[in-house]
């Protein structure tokens, strides 16, 4: 059962979850993110670029990372996090991207339900989100997500503020 509607002339979408081994990839696409809306991250291409091998390894050691491809392209990427100090049936949604040309298509529902699958004991998903991406903020609210009322300054020193956002089933 299809998913999405994908562009014409696009292939079939598959989802997939990444192993440790497939570091470079999660790497790759987390570069192109980077390039493509630099203004929707707290990280920059710049600091990203220079994680090497052990430090993508060890992001995998903390995170489940999943992909959606377009027969062989990689069009989207999420992860999920285990936050010590949250509840074990809580995740932290993060490095979200989604190829500009398959936006509003589905593709993020469908990463989000890979990341579901890979970890059904999991009953609460949050996110931050930068309080001045209202795109995110819309894309989050159709998906399900409200605002818990959390808020937080980025460490950055740059004045930007973030908002928690929630989905539970």
């Amino acid at each position: 059962m299809p998913c999405c509607h994908l562009p014409k002339g696009s292939g079939t979408l598959e989802l997939a979850m990444l192993g440790a081994d497939d570091w470079p990839i999660a790497r790759d696409v987390r570069l192109r993110a980077l390039k493509d809306s630099p203004s929707a991250y707290i990280a920059d291409y710049e600091d990203e670029v220079t994680v090497g091998e052990d430090g993508w390894r060890e992001r995998f050691t903390r995170m489940q990372w999943a992909v959606a491809r377009d027969e062989t392209r990689i069009i989207g990427l999420a992860s999920s996090v285990r936050v010590a100090a949250r509840p074990t049936y809580e995740r932290h949604i993060e490095s979200v991207w989604v190829d500009p040309r398959y936006r509003r298509n589905g593709v993020l529902r469908a990463l989000l339900g890979q990341l579901a699958a890979a970890e059904p004991q999991v009953t609460e998903w949050r996110v931050w989100v930068l309080d001045t991406n209202t795109t995110a903020r819309e894309v989050y609210d159709r998906l399900g997500f409200y605002a818990t009322g959390e808020r937080q300054l980025l460490a950055d020193s740059s004045g930007r503020r973030e908002i928690r956002l929630r989905f539970g089933r």
